[in-house]
């Protein structure tokens, strides 16, 4: 990683299919420049699954933000809907239902902030990914922290 305390990124798009691929752009074209292309792979996914979910589930424009510090990524995504996240199990033949189970595997953690607009997904992955599968193991579950929010504009 570059020798930058911290990078930010923030992308917002309407809620279009085709946007959850300039999401995954956007993401491996950030990771590059800081220099953290370690990231790349588990990030896109992360991303593509968080991205999805807020276009299929929740409404309104999506907004995306990557931050890198020293010790990992934070992944946000925000929309306008009320639904929250829920994991749930997928049959062997499923096509969907993977996606949360996914981000639980790849992040150290995350969780979903409600907001009086909405919500916020938000999910760290780490640097160094033995912390992540200590941090994956310690988490057990599937169910994120929820937090609720009164902040008008957040």
């Amino acid at each position: 990683m570059n020798d930058r305390r911290a990078w930010a990124a923030v992308a917002s798009f309407p809620p279009h299919p085709r946007n959850v691929r300039h999401a995954r752009r956007i993401t491996r074209t950030a990771l590059a420049a800081w220099g953290a292309v370690e990231l790349v792979d588990s990030a896109e996914m992360v991303v593509s699954e968080l991205v999805t979910n807020a276009m299929r589930y929740g409404s309104g424009p999506v907004d995306l933000t990557l931050a890198l510090t020293e010790t990992g990524l934070r992944v946000s995504v925000t929309d306008e809907g009320t639904s929250l996240p829920a994991a749930r199990d997928a049959g062997d033949d499923a096509l969907g239902g993977r996606g949360l189970q996914i981000v639980r595997l790849l992040a150290e953690s995350w969780d979903v902030v409600v907001r009086l607009t909405g919500k916020t997904v938000t999910c760290v992955l780490a640097l160094d990914p033995k912390r992540a599968d200590d941090a994956a193991a310690a988490q057990g579950g599937l169910a994120p922290a929820i937090t609720l929010s009164s902040e008008a504009g957040a």
